[in-house]
């Protein structure tokens, strides 16, 4: 996947700067979830062609231009190396490995390419909507948030997942789409919960309207009410709390740990209820519960 997707890099752009920039940011990669995605659903659904390397690489060639334009956007995320130079390269660097992703998939010789295509760009503009929603930061309610959510973190993984089941078996099955928003949720609301503590990502300080914050903002008990008004302070947690175990502490009185944690749960079982309901054998079933469900329950980015 690495190498077809930095021949397909190199074979678009001619500007050795701005070739230079896009594989230094595309080696900043350890690991690739989109793309492991990908090719997870096309082996599922009986796929054997070598073309899902192709279409993996370009799956996470957008996943991590959506993450640069996400840090440029959000202003966190400072240890990356695109928060380190002029942003106007970066953003320029992103908006070239978006269109070269979208060109990889026109040289797919698959069948269902135009398919793939269309579904591909459907799913990066939901994303791209659930971004807007969460730029805007005027979401009221958690249902809004949880509605946001799904469409900035979930059509990503839906991206992913959709379009491998796709070369695969050739239809776009919906309940691949809707168990994938239950995943991209399950994985949001642990972030959400991680950058709290977070030294470039306190969305706390920045009052984001994530789910913390908004079930803080009802104020269950003196805990949250005392949470709230320290938001709303110039403070950090360290300055006000002390400790980051004291802060934890206090998060945990509050309710908001068990409330993220229920929610968290809620989606990670909605999510395991539809993919057994797969048109596939048993044993491809618990294979994707075991790669998509264990390890979201067990996780501790889209950033």
């Amino acid at each position: 996947m690495i190498c077809s997707q930095k021949a397909a890099i190199s074979s678009y752009i001619t500007n050795k700067e701005l070739l230079h920039l896009i594989l230094s940011f595309s080696e900043t990669k350890k690991t690739f979830p989109f793309g492991q995605l990908t090719h997870l659903h096309y082996t599922a659904f009986g796929g054997e062609e070598k073309e899902i390397i192709h279409l993996s690489a370009a799956v996470e060639l957008l996943a991590l231009s959506f993450d640069i334009l996400d840090d440029l956007e959000d202003l966190d995320n400072y240890e990356e190396p695109w928060m380190k130079i002029n942003p106007s390269l970066s953003l320029n660097a992103a908006t070239a490995m978006y269109t070269i992703s979208l060109q990889m998939l026109h040289e797919l010789s698959s069948v269902h390419k135009w398919k793939i295509i269309s579904t591909f760009q459907r799913f990066a503009l939901q994303a791209m909507e659930g971004q807007h929603a969460d730029l805007q930061n005027e979401i009221a309610t958690e249902e809004e948030c949880i509605s946001m959510i799904e469409k900035k973190s979930g059509s990503l993984i839906a991206l992913a997942s959709v379009t491998g089941a796709m070369l695969a078996a050739g239809e776009e099955l919906t309940c691949v789409e809707h168990y994938s928003y239950q995943i991209g949720l399950a994985a949001q609301i642990e972030n959400d919960y991680r950058d709290l503590f977070h030294e470039h990502k306190n969305d706390l300080s920045a009052q984001k309207k994530s789910l913390p914050l908004l079930f803080l903002k009802r104020g269950f008990n003196e805990h949250a009410k005392e949470l709230t008004d320290f938001i709303s302070s110039s403070e950090t947690f360290i300055e006000h709390y002390g400790s980051i175990d004291a802060f934890k502490s206090k998060l945990l009185q509050s309710g908001v740990v068990h409330y993220l944690n229920v929610m968290k749960q809620i989606a990670i079982q909605k999510a395991s209820t539809l993919i057994a309901e797969l048109p596939l054998p048993q044993n491809q079933i618990e294979l994707l519960k075991s790669q998509l469900i264990i390890n979201s329950a067990e996780n501790k980015r889209r950033d």
